[in-house]
């Protein structure tokens, strides 16, 4: 649905969106695919906005729950916040510097 593509990328350029389809293709590619999946695309999102996911680093119980506290909070601040964009998604994975 590209309804929700759009609400989860306010403000992308043209070349950003282009990234995005590049990125969510090569993702379908590597599951030996030759249609892009929603997740695919939600995948590509979070890729062009932050940075890959870094799977490997080893994170300890209390660190996921202080990135949790301070990912809620930027939540709360973008819902209470008047004009501000939609909060699209909270995650605590972490992705590209950080």
């Amino acid at each position: 649905n590209l309804a929700q593509v759009a609400k989860r990328t306010p403000g992308y350029s043209g070349a950003q969106l282009e990234n995005v389809i590049n990125e969510a293709g090569l993702l379908a590619v590597r599951r030996d695919s030759e249609i892009i999946e929603r997740d695919d695309i939600d995948e590509a999102i979070d890729r062009v906005m932050a940075g890959p996911a870094k799977k490997n680093r080893v994170i300890t119980k209390s660190e996921l729950t202080m990135v949790a506290y301070h990912e809620a909070g930027h939540a709360v601040v973008g819902i209470k916040m008047p004009g501000a964009n939609k909060v699209q998604k909270i995650t605590i994975i972490p992705r590209g510097q950080a």
